[in-house]
């Protein structure tokens, strides 16, 4: 129960911040609000992880895996997330991330691990709601038309790299250790490189913090507090604790809660049709979260 009760909780808490970097876009540059809250809560992290004693010594073969899943997690797939919620609405970008549950069982199933039948019927159904929701065209920002194939690369790119490091992880045994020494190593040395890239860019020039409305900034606070603190913390206690791909379906969830908040905050429109998708998003839930087969390893 306290598995699942933390499921729902990141499924909330990471729906949420799909809108928040939407509503951030408009005041930060896409790699400063990526590098600033990650970095930040990883240093959080960091402090909880060695003033709670949870830090221990970590092999070198699992810093590498640590360092390079936090690689794919925040400088690619946080940073092209954000770049792209310039061009596409938040629930599209969520919608896309839902891509991560299918991907992890073409991973694990390349690797030799057999998935259930079960499974494979609920990774096809909540593909089968994505679609559904992703052909509405119109959910396109306004006057972004132009760049949407750009919009797209980037979220194929995202959703690749985050399902990738979480694969390496699970397959390579480094998730044995406390979520907060993962996770801080992760943020901080995925958030290290786009400081670098950040500041090459001159994103710091287009800075002008004493124009920016005291809700940006709480929405920021947010951001780094719940969205990356608390979400990153939960994802990697889950990671460690349960399968992969039950993990995996707060992708299926996130674009149900991403559309409403972008509907009801940002006016983003809300289409019937994502009634619809959402029942095939939801039953590939409950499918996956109550799949009790022990993976099959090819002979």
């Amino acid at each position: 129960m306290p598995n699942m009760i933390a499921l729902g909780m990141l499924y909330l808490i990471w729906g949420s911040t799909f809108l928040s970097v939407r509503i951030l876009i408009d005041y930060f540059p896409p790699l400063f609000i990526s590098y600033t809250r990650n970095f930040s809560a990883g240093f959080l992290l960091l402090l909880w992880s060695i003033l709670g004693k949870h830090w221990v010594q970590m092999p070198l073969k699992h810093l590498k895996v640590h360092i390079m899943a936090g690689i794919l997690f925040i400088t690619v797939n946080n940073a092209s997330l954000a770049i792209a919620s310039a061009i596409v609405p938040s629930g599209f970008s969520a919608v896309f991330m839902a891509l991560g549950p299918l991907l992890l069982v073409i991973f694990f199933w390349v690797e030799g691990v057999k998935p259930s039948f079960k499974k494979i019927v609920a990774t096809l159904l909540g593909l089968v709601g994505i679609l559904l929701m992703s052909s509405q065209k119109n959910l396109s920002i306004p006057g972004k038309s132009s760049e949407f194939f750009t919009g797209i690369l980037l979220l194929l790119g995202a959703v690749i790299a985050w399902n990738l490091a979480v694969f390496r992880v699970q397959s390579t045994k480094a998730n044995s250790y406390h979520f907060t020494q993962v996770c801080a190593i992760q943020m901080i040395s995925g958030s290290i490189p786009l400081i670098f890239i950040s500041t090459l860019k001159g994103d710091l020039a287009l800075l002008h913090l004493t124009t920016i409305p005291l809700y940006a900034w709480s929405v920021f606070l947010y951001l780094i507090l719940i969205g990356s603190l608390a979400g990153f913390s939960i994802f990697g206690y889950l990671s460690k604790e349960c399968d992969a791909t039950l993990v995996a379906t707060y992708t299926y969830v996130n674009p149900v809660v991403a559309l409403i908040l972008g509907h009801f905050i940002l006016n983003e429109e809300l289409h019937p049709i994502l009634l619809f998708a959402s029942f095939f998003i939801l039953l590939a839930v409950v499918l996956i979260s109550t799949d009790k087969t022990k993976p099959a390893f090819k002979s």
